[in-house]
């Protein structure tokens, strides 16, 4: 379960730096340190105990974003900031300060997730909802997020 919260976490709004489809995001978002929000409901899990499901979960924590990030298309970056190979960014649509793009991800990780990200004056707001299959058992995932600009990196 870590894995899918890392997932989550990991590649909310990310994107490869080769062939970016993502970098129409630039000029709608500001560097600086951002506040999120995240509320995920992690659904049922195969295979779990009934009640031992992880259902809805909160997640609070700060991240500053560079230049670099913004031009690479790269808002919740991973660790290292990087995607895995296997995954694609599709179907990526623009429209006023709206966007909307579909990642699917093959291999050991087979995924695919929908994403809508709304900028807004201070941030941005995220939905996205994800169907992860492990162990031919399929696990759908939604998520809410928000980010506010909080200032300069600290």
């Amino acid at each position: 379960m870590k894995y899918a919260i890392a997932l989550v976490t990991a590649f909310a709004a990310t994107a490869a730096l080769a062939q970016n489809p993502m970098a129409a995001l630039t000029g709608k978002l500001k560097a600086g340190q951002y506040a999120y929000k995240m509320e995920m409901d992690l659904g049922e899990m195969p295979g779990m105990p009934k009640g031992m499901n992880l259902g809805k979960q909160s997640l609070n924590f700060q991240q500053c974003v560079t230049p670099e990030d913004i031009e690479r298309g790269q808002l919740g970056k991973s660790k290292n900031g990087n995607m895995p190979a296997e995954c694609q960014v599709q179907d990526f649509r623009m429209s006023g300060n709206t966007a909307s793009y579909r990642m699917v991800c093959k291999g050991d990780m087979n995924m695919t997730a929908d994403n809508v990200i709304t900028f807004v004056s201070d941030g941005y707001r995220m939905n996205m909802k994800m169907a992860m299959v492990r162990g031919g058992h399929t696990t759908n995932m939604k998520q809410a997020m928000e980010a506010r600009y909080l200032g300069p990196c600290q």
